[in-house]
């Protein structure tokens, strides 16, 4: 797997196909396996899949990663493959790093896919999952991965290899990244950024597409609601995530 030294660590990151460059980005705690069925779009785009310090592969000497240190380890990696622009994908709070990527350094996005994301936590129910999700890595990771595993796999196979590439992260870390999301308010940077932007939510993820609202006043964008989609959806319901992927990503470069 490719890797390159950061900051006295490693990152480590799948590259692999050709083509107009796609960089997936984790939401805490799961790191890059939750992405392993986008690897069919392989065929037609270049897929740069990280694991962010102290997720997966990828150790962190802190206990502490700013989402603007790890905008900066996307930009560091982006400039070791010598790509000069990407098309930028988030997942859930990985949308929050996508959106403070963009904000940083949009020139070098040129469109942003947010799957599941927000730039501002203001459901009550999203609320009370962060602080679930604190609480438990603070005190009870292990069993945490577990039921984000379970949530997002049908077979025990995928959710073995997800939970035992979840037990690598640093729960200190986890905790942050769960933290800083929820204190996140990225609403003016997306009213300011003109990026071609492209939501895409679960039909039954109620509280997520109340969410969706934070976006109202944000163009030009696009929104793809999946039917009997739920939250998880890279993991479950991957075929129409691909689907979308492979149909808008080249009309998206074209605004």
């Amino acid at each position: 797997m490719p890797s390159v030294s950061y900051q006295g660590s490693t990152l480590f990151f799948e590259d692999i196909g050709k083509g107009t460059p796609l960089v997936f980005l984790h939401p805490p705690g799961m790191g890059r396996v939750v992405f392993d069925k986008q690897h069919t779009l392989a065929k037609q785009f270049r897929l740069i899949i990280p694991d962010l310090s102290g997720h997966g592969d990828s150790p962190s000497l802190k206990s502490f990663v700013s989402l603007d240190s790890y905008a900066e380890e996307i930009n560091f990696i982006l400039d070791h493959l010598q790509i000069s622009t990407c098309v930028l994908i988030g997942y859930s709070a990985g949308g929050v790093i996508a959106q403070e990527f963009a904000s940083l350094y949009k020139n070098k996005v040129s469109a942003l896919i947010l799957i599941g994301a927000y730039p501002k936590v203001i459901h009550n129910k999203l609320k009370l999952m962060h602080l679930a999700g604190m609480k438990l890595v603070r005190n009870h990771p292990v069993r945490l991965a577990k039921i984000i595993s379970k949530a997002h796999t049908k077979s025990k196979m995928e959710r073995k290899e997800l939970l035992l590439h979840m037990n690598k992260a640093n729960p200190e870390i986890w905790y942050h990244f769960y933290k800083q999301s929820l204190l996140y308010d990225g609403i003016e940077k997306m009213n300011h950024c003109k990026l071609p932007l492209l939501l895409i939510y679960g039909e039954k993820s109620d509280w997520l597409n109340d969410q969706m609202e934070c976006y109202k006043d944000c163009h030009p964008k696009k929104i793809y609601i999946i039917p009997g989609a739920s939250h998880q959806i890279p993991t479950l319901h991957h075929d129409a995530l691909n689907a979308i992927l492979l149909g808008e990503v080249e009309e998206l470069l074209k605004k």
